[in-house]
């Protein structure tokens, strides 16, 4: 999804690299170019492992019980799982989830973040899953009675469910989260 390369330390971006990010990133080459310099001096091979991600993308999203989530978005860009990521996609999911603005588009990377098994369904352990790390994310200690994620996994499943197969299908999920707002708002908490 991210790209297959994986190449050797970068010490800067070739024209097409450049053409690519400007692109998929909608930010200057000279924005880029001051990234990356920044991004080489703090790790000079040019890679990621997911603790440094973590890290990293911590600056950027300074919510402090997100760690969690953070490993799942790793997980996500590290498409040839080899428990790297260079800087070409370390940018390019900084831009996506800085500027996921409407709430398909957002709904859909958490979809895409959380189908842990990437069989295009949620089942109830992934969804459990993902509220806790969204309680960890905002906060929300109480995980008791009504709070507790596997419950609240099961009912939203219950809810959306619409083929009756106890997943959810990526338009089940989107649809279901826009036609009501209670679980939207708990599944794409607003910063």
């Amino acid at each position: 999804m991210w790209g297959r390369r994986k190449s050797l330390v970068p010490k800067e971006l070739n024209a097409a690299e450049m053409s690519t990010l400007v692109q998929a990133a909608h930010v200057s080459e000279e924005e880029i170019r001051r990234l990356h310099s920044d991004f080489l001096a703090q790790y000079p091979s040019g890679r990621l492992d997911k603790k440094s991600f973590i890290e990293y993308y911590g600056k950027f999203n300074p919510n402090a019980g997100a760690q969690d989530s953070f490993g799942q978005i790793f997980d996500m860009i590290d498409s040839n799982n080899d428990g790297t990521i260079d800087f070409n996609e370390l940018l390019v999911v900084i831009v996506l989830t800085s500027r996921l603005n409407n709430i398909e588009s957002q709904l859909s990377f958490a979809f895409d973040m959380w189908d842990e098994s990437n069989d295009g369904r949620i089942d109830q352990k992934e969804l459990a899953d993902a509220i806790s790390a969204i309680y960890d994310y905002t906060g929300v200690a109480d995980r008791k009675g009504d709070r507790d994620p596997k419950k609240r996994a099961k009912e939203i499943i219950k809810k959306l469910d619409i083929s009756g197969d106890k997943k959810l299908s990526k338009e089940e999920f989107i649809k279901g989260c826009q036609n009501d707002p209670i679980i939207r708002d708990l599944l794409v908490p607003r910063r």
